[in-house]
């Protein structure tokens, strides 16, 4: 039953996603005095249709629950008539085409400002600060406000994971840019160096030891300093060491795992500046000892030890302009993953179709966390799809909102010399085709992943 709840859920909130893109194109058209022949809900064969006596406009709601159309006279075929689409003036085609789109921005930043009055927003400031990772050696405090990672502009910390899951482990050196509490501005570097030592085991070569050697740096306008060093060995798959070098050369060790007597447990040690040991404590640990997995191996050095977890609450004003951000970050994701799925820094599984989305929605109708937080989690799926619906519409492939732009683009280069609407739509019937062979390609990913 839960899962026809969730398809049900899902086709409600397309077919609302859909007609407001559609309905954004139809209120433009109808601005530009542009003729819209039918305005359909769904696609498929006609369930019901009305056909306005003053527009002439046929409003249609078809068999099958996905999509929609807003069909305009002269959009695919040349005509004569002053109300057509293709004898508009190119500002105003595309006005009319931009128009689905900006109706999903504006739908995605209402409703993620209705959650963010509800539930308040997270922010660039940094709420707390770890004492063992490297971060903790650079001097960010809470109450620093994070704007770049690596020289990429951060607006909201979804930028941040963002970059987190397209680059994985391949940066050597990481940059954070912030902003301290006085407004000052201060960039703090983390500059790495990985060593690995194999032995032959069984005549096999096993990885037996892995350092990440981490220098950090602050740097203050021209004025770059050393701040310490944060060394990471893993020994054996289950000793984990960590040598914190602070500025002055004094250093803290904290030993996780096995220790000398064979039990398992945290050892700490600190010591001075000339290698005196000045505290030291042990904690055995209950748990059992770390598994010896080859992930046991990887280095995450994103894992620098802050968090940004630091929520604000708003008036109306403020969650407004803060959806608005939130909503270019969404657009910036649509750019970016696009970008690394072409690169292959992203693999295909990392696209979600329906069938995907509606698996998230089951996960959301199955979640014990209340009918409030339900209604809110889905409202914000609702918006994330909004977002990228739009933000997809707009890239520049044929067949899409932003390939027909292009053609526009390319009549004010020639000179206002139009390309023909046969074969604009010829050319747009290809890559149609070709989006929907990639949507069956997601689709059986989808069904793949649940399966699995």
């Amino acid at each position: 039953m839960d899962v026809v709840i969730s398809i049900i859920i899902m086709i409600f909130i397309l077919g609302l996603l859909v007609l407001s893109h559609e309905w954004g194109h139809f209120i433009a058209a109808r601005i530009f005095k542009v003729r819209v022949n039918e305005f359909s809900i769904f696609m498929g064969p006609k369930l019901f249709s009305r056909k306005s006596k003053k527009t002439g406009t046929v409003y249609s709601l078809r068999a099958i629950p996905l999509g929609g159309f807003c069909a305009m006279q002269g959009e695919e075929e040349s005509d004569d008539g002053d109300d057509a689409f293709c004898n508009k003036a190119w500002y105003k085609r595309a006005v009319i085409l931009v128009a689905g789109a900006l109706m999903n921005f504006i739908v995605a930043i209402v409703l993620i400002t209705v959650i963010f009055m509800f539930t308040g927003y997270d922010t660039r400031q940094v709420s707390t600060v770890g004492t063992t990772g490297p971060i903790a050696l650079s001097g960010m405090e809470a109450g620093d406000k994070v704007y770049k990672y690596n020289g990429d502009g951060i607006l909201n910390p979804i930028d941040y994971d963002l970059y987190v899951t397209a680059y994985g482990n391949d940066l050597k050196n990481i940059s954070f840019h912030v902003k301290k509490a006085d407004g000052s501005k201060v960039k703090y570097s983390f500059e790495r160096d990985i060593k690995i030592v194999n032995s032959e085991v069984d005549g096999e070569t096993v990885t037996t030891s892995m350092t990440a050697d981490i220098n950090v740096y602050a740097t203050k306008g021209d004025n770059k300093q050393y701040m310490g060093n944060y060394s990471s060995t893993w020994e054996n798959s289950d000793t984990l060491i960590i040598t914190m070098t602070a500025q002055d050369g004094s250093y803290e060790v904290y030993k996780y795992g096995k220790n000398e007597t064979g039990s398992f447990g945290t050892t700490y040690e600190k010591y001075s500046v000339d290698k005196q040991m000045i505290d030291s404590s042990y904690t055995e640990d209950t748990q059992d000892a770390p598994v010896a997995e080859s992930t046991i191996l990887s280095y995450n050095p994103y894992k620098y030890g802050f968090s940004f977890t630091y929520s604000e609450q708003g008036n109306i004003f403020q969650c407004l302009g803060r959806s608005v951000t939130y909503n270019v970050s969404l657009v910036k994701s649509v750019i970016n993953s696009l970008k690394w799925l072409i690169t292959g820094r992203l693999g295909m599984d990392a696209l979600s179709g329906p069938i995907g989305l509606t698996s998230v929605v089951s996960d959301v109708v199955d979640a014990d966390i209340g009918i409030g937080y339900q209604i809110l989690t889905l409202i914000n799926l609702m918006a994330l799809i909004s977002a990228n619906l739009g933000a997809f519409n707009l890239l520049p492939i044929p067949g899409l909102d932003g390939g027909k732009l292009v053609f526009v683009v390319v009549e004010l280069i020639r000179g206002g010399k139009k390309v023909p609407p046969e074969k604009e739509a010829i050319v747009s019937l290809i890559f149609m085709a070709l989006l929907v062979i990639l949507s069956l390609f997601v689709a059986g990913s989808d069904i793949f992943k649940l399966i699995g």
